[in-house]
């Protein structure tokens, strides 16, 4: 069995209060591709397909970001690929998992945009599935930091009715990143000091989860895991030399690869 990358408090704690902070998760060269990436993509004056573009007092703003892994020098194909992100997903979700969703949250001084309180799922759910923010910026306290309800995702309650309960802001340094459950109430205000904050979201869910609740076809399933071996098969061809992440069906995903 492969080893856990999260230690039992680690997980305990994310399944009690329904997030996780760890910081310095990201390597140096990968941080820097993701910033590069990054850099190519928020051009407003390029292919905005799969983009939102934002305009406040006359200025235009790319602000979302979607469908990343296909994208720029695949350096967010990479990041899917990276073991210890996968063996995180693989423990929280089991080892049908797969990412449902990837976009980027993109703040700028200046758009004045905040993200109201909200759930991810809005339903109770019948397995586990999480959000993982991995950040390229800092994110600071009263300065575009997200802000969470602590155990909100076991309440029961709607999101009216969350938005007025105690909550705090989790401040985030670049590399890090921040794990939430789909049902754990968040929000985040506009930046007032820095001038930017780039966030890319992967939203992990199993297909057993998917099937017991009947909300994805099998064809999006199978398209959306053959991604995932692609990004184990990216991150291999980069760095060969290096510990790999071997998916649970690895022989039947290449084989779909091909089709």
């Amino acid at each position: 069995m492969r080893p856990f990358f999260l230690d039992s408090s680690q997980l305990k704690s994310f399944l009690t209060e329904g997030y996780l902070k760890m910081d310095s998760f990201l390597p140096a060269i990968l941080l820097e591709r993701l910033r590069s990436f990054f850099e190519d993509e928020m051009n407003c004056q390029l292919d905005n397909t799969e983009k939102v573009i934002y305009t406040n007092k006359g200025k235009n703003y790319i602000t979302n970001i979607e469908n990343l892994c296909c994208k720029g020098n695949l350096s967010c194909l990479e990041l899917l690929g990276y073991p210890p992100l996968l063996q995180i997903a693989e423990q929280i979700c089991g080892s049908d998992f797969f990412m449902i969703q990837e976009f980027a949250v993109i703040k700028n001084l200046g758009d004045d945009l905040p993200v109201l309180w909200h759930l991810d799922m809005a339903h109770e759910r019948k397995g586990r599935c999480f959000t993982m923010g991995i950040y390229l910026d800092d994110a600071n306290e009263d300065d575009g930091a997200l802000r969470i309800v602590p155990k909100s995702h076991l309440s029961g309650k709607d999101i009216c009715a969350l938005s007025k309960e105690p909550g705090f802001e989790v401040p985030m340094k670049a590399g890090g990143i921040l794990i939430h459950d789909m049902m754990l109430a968040h929000s985040s205000a506009s930046l007032v000091k820095n001038n930017l904050r780039r966030v890319i979201y992967f939203e992990f869910l199993s297909a057993a989860h998917v099937n017991a609740e009947n909300i994805y076809t099998d064809d999006l399933v199978k398209r959306r895991t053959r991604l995932l071996f692609a990004a184990t098969k990216q991150y291999k061809n980069i760095y060969p030399a290096k510990e790999q992440f071997t998916l649970a069906n690895e022989d039947v995903l290449e084989m779909l690869l091909k089709m």
